[in-house]
């Protein structure tokens, strides 16, 4: 009974439980302890049924009784091939696309969804620097050092009944490394090297520590990492008015973090974490430094967990290149859940709380509407929200399960609003899993997009070009999306099939603008004018988007040594607000990968992988017309490892093999990196 969870649990209750719910409770005792680890295989292989995950309901459960759609990236990914930016390796995931406006470092999208509708978790805390940064945030993906990754779980399709706003998309939930019971170390250096002499090359070093102080009561862990990619050169042709778009922009950064653990009984374990990060990209400077304290308990009725957690952001260069204008953004959180496994109606119940409060200070444009009475009143705004939640997995046979779940979000600005959610889980066999749902999403707008006191430059130019200011007049999105489909597993195959479709409604929106002055009080959201005569636009609810689409995986061991892998993602999305239905940028509607490991003997493995973007649009006018395409096209790498001893691996490997690249003609476009030669020394003790 529990065999897997450590010899310090606690006896339960004496209630006989069914057999089925006993399993799922003994998976998150040993969750809550730190044991339970996701074994899968290679990035974008469908894990394992047997995967045990805790993002899809709050509760370790396995893979296939998980009400959601999930994909586990695991630490052996993370280390087969150079990972400067996750949202590389993420793009490699069904439903996965990446949005790579303006040679940014790519923005995570969840079945068409912006990364605005992805939220990023590390350990389950919500990490977020829109506020701070709310053009071009690129930094979220960024704040963990990668060799402290124990895995990576991305749950496809809206969460907002578990985690509320910023979820319709889905959540990505970054797991780190647990201290464990023995000390061990790690350290790792590569370097990536530009075949073509005017691309930027890469370099990177990191190490983890961490052990126990005293046995079985206290642990610490420390961590820390620095990266760096040279930026581009002239790696692209001039155009024919003799102007030459940028490369690929340079990115520092360095990480460092500390955990303390105290269990001071079998039932009880309490974690407190530190850490500070500092990027650059390009210029623009983020600080982010973050706490949290977190308790967990085992108790006779079922677990509970209580987190506090706090960060500020600090923007040391504003959003306007050529300007300085820092903000600091903070915020403020408690949340708390329990798992209580209910013997009548075979139920698991996961119910909680979170309280929430976020601030800005911003003095460059925070400051009111230039020539009103309330300018530069004040440079602080803030918000507060609060939630509750629960769900409750039924058990109707040993085959069906059905979860049902709701989260009531009061947000001090915009009121109260509900995201149910119902899901059924039915196993066809012990091969095949039918898997299906509805839920109903929300998202706030932001603390810069409901403040009308805040306000920016906008159209291409601080000085003759337009400016946007945020509104309390806005609404928050709303989105319902369903999905349909299955997973399998019989022999030396696996894989799954999921069709879904979402409809957003009320998208916040901010395209609608010109510096035309004659024709700016033609659009609908024209505000007025700035006493130099630049035309004022607000953040307005204009559009709605539909997203549908396929995903689908299969993986293959034909073999001990050989392992196969492939998914494809098709995607169509559209923004449907207007007569005319126009597709949205950066989502190519046909993504697929390919991959093959190959454990040619005991200390040396080979690894191939292959993806192809289908074309893509990179500018859509509101009016439909002079839309601009990018063409399709695919990228093959060649990595190896080499075990040298069993503390030390060698890697190596070609990247992008065929040295497909293009260049960037227009400030929507993006670079791809040429070819490039990939070497890392791996150490662990």
């Amino acid at each position: 009974m529990c065999a897997h969870v450590s010899s310090r649990a606690p006896r339960r209750a004496a209630v006989a439980l069914p057999s089925w719910r006993l399993s799922v409770l003994c998976l998150a005792l040993a969750a809550a302890q730190g044991h339970v680890q996701a074994q899968s295989g290679p990035a974008n292989e469908p894990a394992a049924l047997s995967t045990v995950v805790v993002t899809a309901s709050g509760n370790a459960q396995e893979l296939r009784e998980a009400p959601a759609s999930i994909s586990v990236i695991t630490r052996e990914d993370l280390q087969m091939r150079p990972v400067q930016e996750l949202a590389e390796l993420l793009g490699t995931v069904e439903g996965v696309t990446l949005s790579r406006s303006g040679n940014q470092v790519p923005g995570v999208q969840l079945r068409g969804l912006g990364s605005a509708y992805t939220l990023m978790l590390i350990d389950g805390k919500r990490v977020n620097a829109t506020s701070a940064m709310f053009r071009g945030n690129d930094y979220d993906t960024g704040w963990v050092p990668t060799d402290e990754i124990e895995r990576i779980e991305i749950v496809r399709g809206p969460m907002s009944s578990l985690y509320g706003s910023d979820a319709i998309g889905g959540v990505v939930n970054i797991i780190t490394r647990p201290i464990g019971k023995k000390w061990r170390g790690s350290a790792r250096i590569e370097t990536v090297v530009q075949q073509d002499k005017d691309a930027g090359d890469s370099r990177l070093a990191g190490f983890s520590l961490a052990g126990p102080v005293v046995a079985d009561t206290l642990g610490v862990k420390l961590t820390g990492a620095y990266d760096q990619r040279d930026a581009d050169g002239n790696i692209n042709s001039p155009a024919a008015n003799g102007t030459r778009q940028a490369g690929l922009q340079h990115i520092r950064n360095r990480l460092f973090g500390a955990q303390l653990a105290f269990t001071p009984d079998a039932r009880q374990s309490i974690t407190a974490d530190v850490d500070t990060s500092r990027r650059d990209h390009a210029g623009f400077l983020m600080e982010r430094d973050a706490v949290s304290l977190r308790h967990k308990g085992q108790w006779g009725f079922g677990n509970s967990e209580l987190t506090f957690a706090a960060d500020e952001i600090r923007n040391l260069t504003g959003m306007v290149t050529g300007q300085v204008n820092p903000n600091k953004a903070s915020t403020t959180s408690l949340g708390g859940k329990v798992n209580i496994p209910v013997r009548w109606g075979n139920q698991f119940i996961t119910a909680g709380f979170d309280i929430r409060h976020e601030k800005l200070r911003d003095p460059a444009n925070l400051r009111g509407l230039p020539g009103t009475a309330d300018f530069n009143a004040s440079p602080e705004t803030s918000i507060g929200q609060w939630a509750l939640f629960i769900e409750d997995e039924i058990r109707i046979t040993d085959k069906l399960a059905i979860t049902l779940g709701n989260r009531f979000d009061h947000h001090e600005n915009f009121g109260g609003h509900n995201s149910p959610r119902a899901y059924a889980v039915y196993h066809l066999n012990d091969a095949v899993t039918l898997k299906g749902g509805v839920s109903r999403a929300f998202r706030a707008p932001t603390l810069l997009q409901g403040s009308p006191n805040w306000g920016s430059v906008s159209c291409g130019s601080a000085t003759v070009g337009c400016y946007i200011v945020g509104s309390n007049a806005i609404k928050p999105e709303t989105g319902t999306s369903q999905e349909l489909g299955l997973q399998f597993a019989r022999g030396i195959h696996s894989g799954g099939l999921m069709f879904f479709n979402t409809d957003l409604k009320n998208m916040i929106d901010i395209t609608n603008r010109t510096a035309n002055r004659a024709l700016a009080p033609s659009y609908d959201n024209f505000v007025g004018y700035l006493p130099d005569g630049r035309p004022i636009f607000r953040y307005q609810n204009i559009a709605s988007v539909r997203s549908r689409g396929l995903e689908a995986s299969w993986a293959a061991r034909p073999s001990a040594a050989w392992n196969l892998r492939a998914n494809y993602t098709y995607t169509d999305a559209k923004n449907t607000s207007g007569a005319i239905a126009l597709p949205l940028t950066y989502r190519p509607r046909h993504v697929a990968n390919l991959g093959a490991d190959w454990s040619a003997t005991s200390t040396l493995t080979v690894s191939g992988a292959l993806r192809y973007h289908s074309a893509q649009f990179i500018s859509v006018p509101s009016s439909g017309q002079n839309k601009v395409k990018k063409a399709g096209y695919a990228i093959a790498d060649l990595t190896m490892g080499w075990r040298v001893t069993e503390a030390l691996t060698l890697r190596g490997g070609i990247l992008n093999l065929t040295n497909k690249t293009f260049d960037r003609t227009t400030s929507a476009d993006f670079n791809e990196d040429g070819r490039r030669y990939y070497l890392a020394l791996h150490a662990k003790f």
